[in-house]
Parts: structure tokens; C-alpha cells; sequence
């Protein structure tokens, strides 16, 4: 059901994104814009459709490890690899399927309330924002893709070790080369928008701006990449140094399974990310008043507010699916803990460290990456704005907030695991 869940909300969302972004493009009310409200509409798409292409990549692998642990199992059997991948494709996609079905009544549930979102001077109405059907097949389509493709990457491990997976021997990998690699293409995309002018006087504008556009997605999902390495340095960090059972155990986990412990958390890092982006938007919309076509100002600041909520929404789904998700996988581990006579502060305090620890990471490297990236656009007065910190500091506050209730949402999921009543 959590994957169901995830990718339900998954495929609501991208239609709602995708339905706001076409009608930016296609409406003839936007051309007092000057093509703008085109540029600000695939400027949210793209900010937007990272987080969600990897909450959908994240519901795929939501029971990767028990699911590896039964495809091991069958693989020491004597099952062929091409059976495992064809039962792990089947299963996934049967369930992004079903996801994306509930999705859609969703989406249509919505539809009124996007209709209400006051842009053009007025309510812009369900026609407008509802999205074209070829587009929406498309969308469906691409979720059930993004939940397939993410559960067979998750089997390589299980085709070439199956009895280190199934005795959960397996050594966790070397994440050198992705933080290297991650590193140095960070360091390029900042490069690009810093001479963003030069590019956009050598090319052209058009393609200039589609670099730009290009480079913020860029970033978005390098975020992902370099994310896991640091959680399992960090970890490896804690471990050595633990001078508690919680951190000792917290450590463990965090170097063992480094991937999934920054996916739990990684929503908050593009939330920063859209977080300080989102302020200078604002602090821009305010130093610049009544300036402009008309109800341009006071659209593009419902249009931020818009996509900084739909990025908490993401954040919300992301972390209480996830939580959930990793404490019944978890299941033996905890189990076991329980009967070593661990105390329950002890071991509510490891799992809040596993959480915690790799969301402060998020949180910083997402709002610093924004920050490097918008700094050569909008320069240090709008980004040092009032509005701009306040936004900042508001998501911080909001995204902490957040993680910890869904954190303590679970707790009635873990107690049950240890009086094996789940």
C-alpha cells in the first residue's frame, strides 16, 4: 500500500504541475508577459519535476530490501535472472499502475481548488488548468516507467550476490566515484550560470535561457548523487566516534544503507533548494512593486508561493511514506535490538539520528547549492532581503517540523514491531 500511496500522489501532483505549465504556455492572457510567464512556468516544471520523478523513483524501491531478500532466495533456488527481473518489472509495474489510477481521481479532486488560484486578476478557472489528455496519457506512462525502470536498478545487487543479500552480508559499495564525479559537475553548472551572460551573448538568448533552466534541473538532481556518499561518510563518521548504543547503531545504518537513508530526507534538500530560489523570487517581486504588464507582480508571487507548497506537499508524502516504509523493513533489526535489552530511549533516539543526520545535510547542501546558483542572478541585496531570509528561515522551521512528526507518526509502527504484533 506505501508504494501505491507514493506513487498516487506522485502522479496527482505532476498532473497538476504539468496542467499549470501548459496553460502558462498556451493561454493568450499571458502575453502581456512577454514570454516570462512562459519561461517562470518551465522554470517551476523543472523545479518541481525532480523532487517528484524521484519520489516516484523512491515508491519503487519503498520494499527493495525485503523484496531483494525473497528474489535471493529464489535466485539460491535455482530461479534464472531473466525470472527475477521479469517478476520484479511485473510487480512494479502493477503497482505504479494502480498508483497512477488513484492518482488520476485525485488529480480530479484537485481540479476545482486549482481552478480557484487567482491568476490574470482573477480565478483562472478549471478549463484552463486542466491538463490535455495526450499529455496526461504521457504523464501516466512515465510514472509507470520511473516505477519499473527504479525497482529492476535495485535488483543488479540480488543477480550478482544473492546469498551476501540474503544473509545481509554484502559489503555496502564505494561511493568515491559518485561524489567525485558529483562534485565536479556541481562545480561546472556553477559555472555556467555564473557567465550566464556570455553564454546566452555567444549563443543566443533563447538557448541561453534554456541552459539556465537546463542547469537548475541540472543541480536538482546532483543533489541525489552526491547525497548518498556524504550520509555514508557521515555515518562511518558517527560510528567510529560513538559513545552511545544509538549512535553506534545510527552509524551502522547510516553507512550500510546510505542510499535509502538519503532518500528519506532528500525531499528537504530540494525544498531548500526551491526555498531560496523561491525568496529571491520574492525579494524581486517586492523591490519591484506595481512595475510591469498587469497582475504580472502579483502573479509570479502566487506563482512561488504555489510551488514552494507543492514542494512541502512532496516533502510530507516523501518522508511519512519512507518512515513507514523503513521501520517494517527494519522489522528484524528492531526485533532483535529488543531482545539485546536496548532500552526504548535508546532506540527511539538511533532511528530519530538516522533521520536527523542526513536531513541536516539535506537541508544545508540543498539551501547552499540555491544560494550559489542564484547569487550571480539576483546578487547579494536580493538574496540578503528580508523576504528572502524570512522564506529561507520559514522553510527550515516548516521542513524540521515536518520530518519530526512523520518521524513520531511511525512510532505506533514500531512498537507494534517489537511486541510482534506487526
Amino acid at each position: 500500500m506505501l508504494p501505491i500511496v507514493a506513487f498516487a500522489v506522485t502522479t496527482a501532483l505532476l498532473l497538476v504541475v504539468a496542467g499549470g505549465a501548459r496553460m502558462f504556455l498556451v493561454d493568450p492572457r499571458t502575453a502581456d508577459g512577454g514570454g516570462l510567464y512562459g519561461i517562470l512556468a518551465v522554470l517551476a516544471l523543472l523545479l518541481l519535476a525532480v523532487p517528484l520523478v524521484t519520489l516516484g523513483a523512491a515508491a519503487a524501491r519503498l520494499t527493495s530490501r525485503r523484496r531483494n531478500d525473497r528474489l535471493a532466495t529464489l535466485r539460491l533456488l535455482g530461479a534464472s535472472t531473466r525470472e527475477l527481473w521479469a517478476l520484479t518489472v511485473l510487480e512494479a509495474t502493477a503497482v505504479a499502475a494502480v498508483g497512477a489510477v488513484a492518482g488520476v481521481a485525485i488529480y480530479a479532486a484537485l481540479l476545482p481548488l486549482v481552478g480557484l488560484l487567482p491568476f490574470f486578476g482573477a480565478a483562472v478557472g478549471v478549463a484552463a488548468v486542466a491538463i490535455d489528455p495526450l499529455l496526461g496519457l504521457g504523464v501516466l506512462i512515465g510514472v509507470v516507467v520511473i516505477g519499473a525502470a527504479s525497482a529492476a536498478a535495485s535488483l543488479r545487487r540480488v543477480a550478482v550476490t544473492p546469498l551476501g543479500v540474503r544473509t545481509r552480508s554484502a559489503a555496502p559499495p564505494s561511493r568515491t566515484a559518485a561524489l567525485v564525479v558529483g562534485g565536479v559537475l556541481i562545480v561546472a553548472v556553477v559555472l555556467v550560470v555564473s557567465n550566464f551572460s556570455v553564454v546566452a551573448q555567444l549563443l543566443g538568448p533563447a538557448v541561453g535561457i534554456a541552459l539556465l533552466l537546463g542547469a537548475f534541473a541540472g543541480a536538482l538532481a546532483l543533489l541525489n548523487l552526491i547525497g548518498a556518499p556524504i550520509v555514508a561518510a557521515r555515518g562511518r563518521s558517527l560510528a567510529r566516534r560513538a559513545r552511545t548504543a544509538s549512535e553506534l547503531i545510527a552509524g551502522r545504518e547510516l553507512a550500510a544503507h546510505a542510499g535509502p537513508a538519503w532518500r528519506r530526507v532528500s525531499g528537504m534538500a530540494i525544498v531548500a533548494f526551491i526555498a531560496v530560489v523561491a525568496g529571491c523570487g520574492l525579494s524581486i517581486v517586492d523591490a519591484a512593486g506595481d512595475a510591469g504588464p498587469t497582475f504580472l507582480m502579483g502573479d509570479i508571487r502566487t506563482g512561488v508561493l504555489v510551488t514552494l507548497g507543492i514542494a512541502f506537499l512532496l516533502l510530507a508524502c516523501a518522508v511519512g511514506v519512507t518512515q513507514a516504509a523503513s521501520a517494517l523493513e527494519d522489522r528484524e533489526l528492531l526485533i532483535g535490538l529488543d531482545r539485546l535489552g536496548i532500552p526504548d530511549a535508546e532506540l527511539r533516539r538511533a532511528r530519530r539520528l538516522t533521520v536527523m543526520v542526513p536531513l541536516r545535510w539535506a537541508a544545508g547542501g540543498g539551501a547552499a547549492l540555491g544560494a550559489v546558483m542564484a547569487f550571480p542572478i539576483v546578487g547579494i541585496s536580493l538574496f540578503v532581503a528580508p523576504l528572502s531570509v524570512l522564506t529561507i528561515v520559514a522553510t527550515f522551521v516548516g521542513g524540521f517540523a515536518l520530518v519530526r512528526a512523520a518521524l513520531a507518526s511511525t512510532r505506533p509502527i514500531v512498537d507494534g514491531i517489537r511486541r510482534e504484533t506487526i
